[in-house]
């Protein structure tokens, strides 16, 4: 009897044939040869396009941060008595201001706080230095104190012309002002002398930038302040 014919190939190769020869398959190989290329590009593009990104605000946040910082670096230079330079050096960051400055800024700041004068110029040059020595929590004070004394309307009818008395350290950073206030009329008549004094409380913060420095280059600024007539 004769075997009938068997194939050597086995029903996994025909499956592979078939499969090969699939149009869906032919199909499926054509696209990944003529567009994988094309995707796997817009990948690695839209990831190079993420991290140029990411840099970019790295950069950017640096460019700010670098820019907010201080350039400026004063030096002191030491001259002798002919004018020539004898000594040159970077200014070292300054300590707590002697007290003798503290009150010597303090005399000249309640002076240019309470005086009032006819010239508006000269006026509003005054309250530029005043405010330039002012810290965040005494502002409201002395912007309700000059809503209602405003030296402005009260310099179009007398002046006033301040005498420190004294200025009187209670601890390292609290003072008592005392001082006594004449005023006249414009033209110079009428005198009225009145006695203030204040209890001050002062902070330290040094200048950081030129134009700090030019307004206010001790760092003194008044935090709290409360004035009142003096009997």
């Amino acid at each position: 009897m004769i075997a009938p014919f068997r194939s050597k190939k086995s029903h996994h190769d025909v499956a592979q044939f078939v499969e090969a020869d699939s149009p869906f398959v032919a199909a499926k190989r054509e696209w990944n040869e003529r567009y994988g290329d094309y995707v796997a590009q817009a990948k690695n593009w839209r990831l190079a396009a993420i991290f140029s990104l990411l840099i970019s605000v790295v950069l950017g946040a640096g460019t700010i941060w670098l820019a907010g910082q201080s350039k400026l670096v004063p030096y002191v230079v030491e001259v002798d008595k002919l004018g020539a330079a004898a000594a040159l050096g970077p200014v070292a960051r300054a300590a707590t201001p002697d007290q003798s400055i503290v009150r010597a800024q303090l005399a000249s700041w309640i002076t240019d706080a309470r005086s009032v004068t006819s010239d508006a110029v000269a006026e509003r040059a005054a309250l530029t230095r005043v405010y330039s020595l002012i810290g965040t929590t005494a502002k409201p004070y002395l912007d309700d104190w000059y809503t209602t004394h405003s030296p402005f309307v009260a310099g179009a009818a007398h002046t006033v012309a301040v005498t420190i008395d004294a200025v009187l350290p209670q601890s390292a950073t609290t003072y008592q002002v005392q001082w006594t206030e004449e005023q006249r009329d414009r033209d110079g008549t009428h005198p009225v002398t009145t006695h203030w004094e204040t209890q001050m409380t002062v902070g330290f913060r040094p200048p950081s930038d030129e134009a700090t420095i030019l307004r206010n280059p001790m760092g003194i600024y008044v935090t709290q302040l409360s004035w009142t007539p003096r009997l």
